[in-house]
């Protein structure tokens, strides 16, 4: 059985960088979603999520260059869920990767 693994959010950069390796261009985001609801004495609560993001297309990481991704950006993300898996001193260990495929401005442009 086929288990797809997505994922989908709006949220703002913290950081954001491109290096190269092998030839081709890995993009890496930092991004904070901020959860807000009312507790149970009527007091404002907050939750702030961090995100580590990879995108491996040359059109993000001309964005990046180009300064147009940078600090406090509001972006749509979306793309997959990935598991890696290794094995280190006779344990087992995985983590999940978010690699996206689709990058979008939520925001307007910066003037």
């Amino acid at each position: 059985m086929f288990q797809e693994m997505t994922f989908s959010f709006i949220g703002f950069v913290g950081s954001a960088k491109t290096e190269t390796k092998n030839s081709r261009k890995i993009s890496t985001l930092r991004v904070a979603r901020t959860d807000r609801w009312t507790g149970p004495n009527d007091e404002p609560q907050e939750r702030t999520h961090w995100f580590t993001v990879t995108d491996f297309s040359d059109a993000t990481a001309d964005l990046i260059s180009a300064g147009a991704i940078t600090k406090g950006r509001y972006l749509v993300i979306r793309g997959d869920i990935r598991e890696n898996r290794w094995e280190k001193d006779g344990k087992e260990n995985s983590e999940l990767q978010l690699v996206a495929n689709f990058i979008r401005f939520a925001d307007p442009k910066p003037e």
